[in-house]
């Protein structure tokens, strides 16, 4: 688990130090669990606000609809042979009619494909040295953005149930904050211990910093 202040004080006010990690390419781009990254902001972050650490759900989540993707890609290249062999395509049906249901239906794919990308890569779970914040899409159109500073976060639980679960070390993250706000809830998320872990740590930070 990464200890993210260093053992030296840092001054009143300032950021705390921490011990960024290198990030490839590729990680920062889809990365589901992305410790201190590099050249990355987001659009209410606040002067001197630095990212700890940027969390989507486990890649494994998108399990189910890429597997339907590429049932939808192929099931045209197998079955217009079929009709073809079977001689189940009637005499009448013009070739461009079969051109346009094919452009069609890759379409249509094609679509499906990148609304749940795009669903998946911009549900956000960001925690920073300041705040918790949560940013969920129900749709391209509708997004829930939700935040809460450090020093309001009353207790952080993970859960992780199951077996595919417990295999691939992601699970949920729940943090309860103070008063009448609702408890931010990260879900699905890899290596939830450590997210926890990285949590509690600020929070101890902030305690120290209001008992100093």
């Amino acid at each position: 688990m990464p200890d993210i202040f260093s053992t030296h004080p840092t001054t009143s006010g300032s950021s705390p130090s921490v011990s960024p990690t290198k990030s490839g390419i590729i990680n920062k781009m889809v990365g589901t669990y992305i410790f201190m990254p590099e050249g990355v902001r987001f659009e209410t972050q606040e002067p001197g606000e630095t990212i700890i650490l940027l969390l989507r759900a486990h890649f494994i989540t998108n399990f189910t609809w890429i597997v339907l993707s590429i049932v939808l890609i192929l099931f045209p290249i197998f079955l217009f042979p079929f009709l073809v062999t079977a001689n189940l395509l009637p005499d009448w049906i013009p070739p461009v009619f079969i051109t346009v249901l094919f452009l069609g239906w890759y379409l249509i794919t094609l679509s499906y494909i990148l609304i749940n990308f795009l669903l998946w890569y911009f549900t956000v779970s960001i925690v920073t040295n300041e705040r918790v914040i949560d940013i969920d899409f129900v749709n391209i159109l509708n997004k829930k953005f939700a935040a809460s500073r450090i020093s309001k976060i009353e207790d952080v639980t993970e859960r992780t149930r199951g077996f595919i679960r417990t295999l691939f070390n992601y699970g949920d993250v729940i943090v309860q904050t103070a008063g009448t706000e609702e408890a931010f809830q990260f879900l699905a998320v890899p290596r939830p211990v450590q997210v926890v872990h990285i949590i509690n740590q600020l929070m101890d930070r902030v305690d120290e910093g209001g008992n100093g």
